[in-house]
């Protein structure tokens, strides 16, 4: 009796140790069942992440990793040339995508030069794509009676004094957003006598930098004013650029 009683107490006892090991293993399975949708879930985030705008220094020598990335991007290709004015942001992904503000000029005779917002991609190894340009033809360009072109001189808007002056004229007296001048797009001559700049654009002071098309006219009493405000999106579907391709 007695040994039949220890043999029981025994197998009770291989039962319970059995069990906690299941559960153990089943706890252990879960956990890392968990961290891996954990891991997933921030993989997913990484992929779908959205753009970020430049808040640091814009300019190519400022921004190594997009500016390698442009360079691969457009190596070997012929017929069209890039001028990066500006590196405007980028999106995590797997790999960067870049958004640049360029300058355009197809390499044909007296070729007119355009302004672009360029995406490029560059993947994880290094090896870089261009993805879709888009002209920045402002949408108050529709509403004028003169002629709008595209600036063909200098894009920095201190080389141009009259930009200048009617852009801070416009803006004198302005509560609000904060705009910062990066590049003279373009414009249309009389009656119009409006300028259009890409800028940097800050709801305050201190707040995170956006951009916008912001187009200024000086009137005929010698005042000057905002006519329209057109905010750039960074990141939207792009048509596909129509240079032509890497050989």
């Amino acid at each position: 009796m007695k040994k039949r009683l220890m043999t029981a107490a025994l197998m009770l006892s291989v039962m319970l140790a059995a069990c906690g090991q299941g559960k153990a293993q089943a706890s252990t399975a879960a956990a890392a069942e968990s961290s891996a949708e954990t891991e997933t879930r921030e993989s997913d985030d990484i992929l779908t992440g959205g753009w970020s705008a430049n808040q640091g220094s814009l300019l190519p020598e400022d921004n190594a990793d997009a500016m390698k990335a442009f360079t691969a991007a457009v190596e070997g290709m012929t017929g069209y040339k890039y001028e990066v004015l500006a590196v405007l942001g980028s999106q995590p992904v797997a790999g960067t995508n870049y958004a640049y503000l360029c300058k355009g000029t197809a390499v044909v005779p007296n070729a007119t030069s355009a302004y672009l917002l360029v995406d490029v991609y560059a993947d994880l190894d290094g090896k870089a794509e261009l993805r879709g340009t888009k002209e920045l033809l402002p949408a108050a360009a529709a509403g004028m009676t003169a002629e709008w072109k595209y600036n063909s001189g200098d894009s920095d808007p201190q080389a141009n004094p009259a930009v200048q002056e009617v852009f801070a004229a416009a803006l004198t007296g302005k509560v609000g957003s904060v705009y910062e001048p990066i590049a003279y797009i373009g414009g249309a001559g009389e009656p119009e006598n409006s300028y259009t700049l890409l800028c940097g654009n800050r709801a305050v002071p201190n707040a995170d930098r956006s951009f916008c098309l912001l187009t200024v006219r000086k009137k005929a009493d010698g005042s000057a004013e905002v006519l329209d405000t057109e905010k750039l999106e960074l990141g939207t579907e792009l048509p596909s650029a129509t240079e032509e391709p890497k050989n």
